[in-house]
């Protein structure tokens, strides 16, 4: 984080005693602005709707590069957190019912079809080795450049175990120390292996409790606790957003149907936006980004985040999306894009 944004966010920080308090003094008053950062502690969090001004629409600035390191061979790992994620769930919205399997299908087909896509193609701009505060990396000796592999999901898993009720996400303060998200990522790593290059989606299962999810945001993504100058396990928390209702995705783009247009419209939007953000901007210790954000710390996607919603086609289906920053756009002003020829 950088400049007064980061400043007031730890004043505030210093003024709690944990994560749920940290939040409740803004609850009421928060209206987002590109002057108030995205990064909370140690998690980057994409507001909920309502509490969000785009960055794209008032403050057009270019992402820079920090130092830090990419995602350059993206990986996505999904884990489905809660035993109801096991036992079954299911929820009718006029016509039609989605159950667990349902959801599933959707993230799974969403993230194993994106590798490759025009969309995903926007975030091959950004490198690791270019010189810090440069807005491209054209004539970086010896950058690595983000790639769009066609293969970006790498495994699925249903983790039955238990989800605390309530999440009290430390994170949210700072990642010196692991809170249940982290741990249950660090599970992930565990299981699936560790890649340096992925990022290991957490997604709980309805009527989870964490704190201010809902009410300020609707995911984050972090790392792991980890010594300074090495690396932890890059994750996302997502959890079920379509109970968050119109603040956070559904039917933003689509009517319901039985695959899930409409209703999951949030699940591609929100895990979409936590999956640019995090190949292109991984690092996090304790609320310091060292890959590309703007001088207001926002990311590709928050810069862009609940604007121009819209369609994108993947293997036949359409899911859902928001524009992703590219720096290229616009004759290399900077604009919102969904293709780098956009």
């Amino acid at each position: 984080m950088h400049g007064t944004s980061r400043v007031a966010t730890r004043l505030l920080v210093g003024m709690v005693m944990s994560a749920a308090a940290l939040m409740t003094p803004w609850l009421a008053t928060a209206t987002v602005t590109p002057n108030i950062s995205p990064n909370v502690g140690s998690a980057h969090v994409l507001w909920t709707r309502d509490q969000y001004t785009s960055d794209a629409q008032t403050d057009p600035n270019q992402l820079l590069y920090h130092g830090g390191t990419v995602e350059t061979k993206p990986a996505v790992y999904l884990v489905f957190w809660g035993p109801q994620w096991a036992s079954g769930f299911s929820f009718t919205e006029g016509a039609f019912t989605y159950t667990n399997k349902t959801a599933e299908t959707y993230l799974r087909d969403f993230f194993g079809s994106v590798g490759g896509s025009p969309w995903a193609g926007v975030q091959t701009q950004y490198c690791e080795g270019a010189a810090i505060g440069a807005v491209n990396c054209n004539g970086a000796l010896g950058a690595q450049f983000v790639q769009n592999p066609s293969s970006m999901l790498k495994g699925v898993w249903v983790d039955p175990s238990a989800v605390p009720s309530p999440i009290v996400t430390t994170a949210l303060v700072e990642n010196t120390t692991n809170d249940p998200v982290a741990n249950e990522a660090i599970k992930a790593s565990q299981h699936f292996g560790y890649n340096v290059n992925a990022t290991y989606f957490i997604l709980a299962q309805p009527g989870t409790v964490a704190t201010a999810y809902g009410t300020v945001y609707c995911a984050y993504h972090s790392e792991s606790g980890h010594a300074l100058g090495t690396r932890g396990v890059r994750y996302a928390f997502v959890p079920y957003v379509p109970e968050q209702g119109s603040g956070c995705g559904l039917d933003s783009v689509n009517q319901n149907d039985a695959f899930g247009h409409g209703y999951f419209d949030g699940y591609s939007i929100v895990a979409g936006h936590e999956f640019a953000e995090a190949v292109t901007d991984p690092d996090n210790y304790n609320g310091t980004q060292d890959g590309w954000n703007d001088v207001q710390t926002n990311e590709n996607g928050d810069k862009c985040a609940w604007t121009n919603l819209q369609n994108i086609t993947l293997h036949g289906q359409t899911y859902a999306i928001q524009p992703l920053w590219s720096n290229a756009a616009a004759g290399g002003q900077g604009a919102c894009a969904v293709s780098l020829s956009s």
